[in-house]
């Protein structure tokens, strides 16, 4: 029997999901919660066409579309299927195996197992307790030996990195010859960007998704943003066709349309602050947050299991 490389030999997946979700409250993957209205779902159709089922898709129309939604040349940006494929590009492209990863947790589960695929040595610093990331000791562990610097900011506590701590630890990178992935996936939610730095920082990539603020998640739509030099390396492993046609068809509806962007965060933001309200009534520490999830601590006497319960019994999905 022919057997797998040994690097994906040691990496684990989970099984299958089998559930069913659409008749769920689902707060458990931070995807939109709510679903668009007919209204902007018969806006979402009326752009498709029996052509778009039956041809690969025609993308560069929506490329022109982000080129000036983001404010960059079209040598800036890369479309990838979900920005998953996007952070699998990083990792096919520039991480050789031996090559030391640093990688703030905790996090998107993905940025560990690319780099188990790939044979980087992950290095780690852990949020601290109040889930803020210390970023003086983050830059203290970037040696000349580090390949690549990997930040969620928002990060996945919540909480984010201001831009001038981002500028300390990418001039940082710099010097030692290393790269930095910026994942902005919950953009909108928290409107600072480093976008505006990819031509001064030719060591930066950004991804950014279309599965968060737009409320895309299934029809897998990402985006890298850089200086075009490293696009061009970037494009050089992508698939023959970054995305499908009637996603990038639905992806440009909604930069047509990003007042159902807006007002879906408005939404979420405006439950964000009833809960910041409520729950601490309830005796139950809240941890603020720039992204479309929170955390909260429930009292000792309280027990997580018995939550959970609670809240399947009501067919509500959560992370505990």
């Amino acid at each position: 029997m022919t057997h797998s490389k040994k690097l994906i030999q040691q990496v684990s997946r989970p099984a299958p999901d089998t559930s069913s979700r659409s008749k769920h409250f689902r707060f458990d993957r931070n995807e939109r919660t709510t679903l668009f209205t007919e209204g902007e779902f018969q806006g979402m159709l009326s752009t498709l066409n029996p052509f778009d089922f039956v041809a690969y898709g025609e993308l560069e129309p929506f490329y022109g579309k982000i080129k000036k939604w983001l404010n960059v040349g079209r040598d800036n940006i890369l479309l990838t299927s979900g920005s998953d494929m996007g952070i699998k590009s990083v990792f096919e492209t520039y991480i050789n195996e031996g090559d030391k990863v640093l990688i703030s947790l905790p996090n998107y589960a993905m940025f560990s197992c690319y780099n188990k695929m790939f044979g980087g040595i992950e290095q780690i610093i852990w949020y601290r307790e109040d889930f803020s990331l210390d970023v003086s000791s983050l830059i203290k562990k970037m040696h000349d030996d580090l390949k690549l610097v990997i930040i969620s900011n928002p990060g996945h506590t919540g909480k984010v990195v201001e831009e001038n701590d981002l500028i300390r630890i990418i001039e940082q990178a710099r010097v030692n010859n290393t790269l930095v992935l910026v994942d902005e996936a919950y953009h909108h939610f928290y409107p600072g960007t480093m976008i505006g730095y990819i031509n001064k920082f030719k060591n930066m990539i950004i991804a950014r998704t279309f599965s968060k603020a737009f409320g895309l998640a299934s029809l897998r739509i990402g985006v890298l943003v850089a200086c075009k030099e490293l696009i061009e390396e970037l494009y050089r492993v992508k698939l023959v066709h970054e995305i499908t046609g009637v996603a990038a068809k639905i992806g440009s509806y909604m930069l047509d349309h990003m007042d159902i962007v807006e007002k879906y965060v408005m939404e979420v933001n405006h439950g964000k602050a009833l809960l910041y309200k409520r729950l601490p009534k309830l005796g139950i520490q809240v941890y603020e947050s720039e992204s479309n999830f929170m955390f909260f601590k429930l009292p000792e006497n309280r027990d997580s299991i018995d939550l959970v319960k609670f809240l399947e019994e009501r067919n509500i999905t959560s992370v505990y």
